[in-house]
């Protein structure tokens, strides 16, 4: 699924507020959209990702850069049946 639908981002991983460790770029499957919320990229996505690329597993407050811009991760569910964890992102202010 990640050869077919993924798209690389950079991912760094966060501890109060503060980038710790070095950023990863990975392979993430971005959720597709309704046509109203359709572009480049909105105030929010949701995207797939494969714990095993990443240091850590995913938590709340790392970064992902993708798209132009930098979002923040702001919910992490557990891993679906395929092993990706689903996360939403927000588009990170300032």
């Amino acid at each position: 699924m990640q050869r077919a639908f993924g798209e690389p981002v950079v991912y760094q991983p966060v501890e109060a507020g503060a980038a710790t460790g070095d950023p990863v770029t990975i392979t993430i499957i971005r959720h597709a959209r309704v046509h109203e919320e359709s572009g480049a990229s909105a105030n929010f996505e949701e995207v797939a990702v494969n714990p095993a690329d990443l240091p850590n597993f995913p938590q709340r407050g790392d970064w992902v850069t993708a798209w132009g811009s930098q979002f923040v991760v702001t919910t992490v569910r557990q891993p679906d049946p395929y092993g990706m964890a689903q996360l939403t992102l927000t588009l990170r202010a300032g």
